[in-house]
């Protein structure tokens, strides 16, 4: 019997082993479950937290700040970036754990770019790159300019979709191959779907902001408008009713009267003059500023301007020189606008201008331009004020003896209209140099030359 049990007694001996075996395993795989549904649990606490903040944010820059600090530290990414799509252009708005060197290839990214960001973009969906090898293989053309990623072992891309609309796209970058379970991917895709809503949210409320921001601009302006004009009227408008009340004194001298008359006559041109920059100024700001384009010669619009201003120069004694370019040479552009801006420059230069000093200008032509310059030797413009000078009522501001402050930024305007340019060299005490480029036209007919 104990023959028979012996080989009874070593089977059940030898099948408890196994059992044992069995059971320490299916203890461990509970722990290791057991710890896992904890992580899982802490990162979904972590996520709420996440996805609150964003729901919170309120700018573009409130939603990069959030995904960026907390979106890409809960997710346990060793880098991040965020992208928005604005139109056909693809803009960085920010980025976590990069080099300066890879931040600045991320600032010329394209929809053409073939790196894996900008693939998840074009494909409208998720894409996965699960070790450093599968990345140089998929994206070798892509090492030269962004090989930084490559030290990644795995890559994950998320479009950012807001109801049909793509609003940007995210990557998260981590250093460990199949860094990413079931559960962290599904995670995943839940912040980049609280990053898209948050996003879409915020480009609403900043471009509401700026809209607001935009109507308290113009609601100042026409404050502006109301106290500037006003000021610079008063002085005209009280010489034209002072010079009346002259007009009907019966005993005034004849000469008397004329003079009387041609104070009233100034004054309302500048009431004139005035009122046609505020009207120029409205055009401007609405787009409908009207200009009739045709080839006009740089040398008769030269002319023009030295017979204008000439006795203007030498009743304040300062020399007024011409120096036009080469007869023939023509701008695409409004005669009556390009005398206008050319006028006003000069009208300053001699207004600041000292007595004695000199007051040059001309034009140089090039293939494809003209640029216009008016000299002076008045005191110079210090560097800081330079930026504001085409600011709309900037001089009347700062100073008002220089009047409405609309001459410069009218100008601007209207050469801008024409598709040019316009600035401003200074050095204090030794004067200003103000410059202005228009578009090259055809040939013009000869004119006299400049006396």
């Amino acid at each position: 019997m104990q023959l028979q049990q012996t080989p009874e007694v070593s089977s059940f001996t030898a099948d408890t082993h196994p059992t044992k075996s069995t059971a320490a395993d299916s203890s461990a795989e509970l722990q290791r479950l057991k710890e896992e549904v904890q992580r899982v649990t802490a990162l979904a606490t972590k996520l709420l937290d996440v996805t609150t903040a964003l729901s919170d944010a309120r700018s573009v820059e409130d939603v990069t700040r959030v995904f960026l600090s907390k979106g890409v530290e809960v997710v346990e990414a060793a880098r991040g970036v965020i992208v928005a799509v604005e139109g056909d252009r693809l803009k960085v708005l920010g980025t976590r754990g990069f080099s300066p060197e890879l931040d600045a290839q991320f600032a010329n990214l394209t929809r053409d770019s073939e790196i894996p960001i900008v693939h998840a973009l074009r494909k409208g969906a998720m894409l996965s790159i699960e070790s450093a090898e599968e990345f140089r293989e998929k994206y070798a053309g892509a090492i030269q300019g962004f090989g930084e990623l490559a030290d990644m072992q795995t890559y994950l891309a998320i479009p950012l979709v807001h109801a049909s609309e793509t609003v940007g796209v995210i990557a998260l970058h981590f250093k460990e191959a199949g860094a990413l379970g079931a559960a962290d991917r599904t995670f995943t895709q839940l912040l980049a779907q609280a990053t898209a809503t948050a996003l879409h949210r915020a480009r609403s409320y900043d471009a509401e902001q700026e809209k607001r921001r935009h109507a308290e601009l113009v609601a100042q302006a026409r404050a502006d408008v109301l106290g500037v004009v006003a000021h610079d009227l008063r002085n005209p408008l009280s010489l034209i009713v002072t010079t009346t009340e002259l007009l009907q004194e019966e005993d005034l001298a004849a000469t008397q009267r004329k003079q009387v008359l041609d104070i009233a006559r100034r004054a309302g041109k500048e009431m004139n003059r005035l009122i046609e920059d505020l009207l120029d100024t409205v055009q401007l700001e609405s787009g409908k500023l009207s200009l009739v384009l045709e080839d006009v010669s740089v040398v008769a619009v030269c002319r023009e301007a030295d017979e204008t201003f000439r006795p203007l120069a030498e009743r304040r004694r300062l020399k007024l020189t011409a120096n036009p370019c080469d007869d023939g040479v023509c701008v695409r552009a409004d005669p009556v606008r390009v005398s206008q801006v050319l006028g006003n420059l000069l009208a300053n230069a001699i207004k600041f201008t000292p007595e004695g000093g000199d007051v040059t200008f001309g034009a140089s032509p090039s293939e494809k331009e003209v640029v216009f310059e008016v000299r002076d030797t008045g005191p110079g413009i210090p560097p800081e004020q330079i930026e504001h000078l085409f600011d709309q009522f900037w001089q009347a501001r700062k100073n008002d003896k220089r009047g409405v402050g609309l001459g410069l930024t009218i100008a601007k305007g209207i050469v801008e209209a024409h598709g040019g340019r316009i600035w401003c060299h200074s050095v204090v005490g030794e004067g200003s140099t103000f410059a202005f480029s228009l578009p090259a036209g055809g040939a013009a007919q000869e004119q006299p030359p400049l006396a």
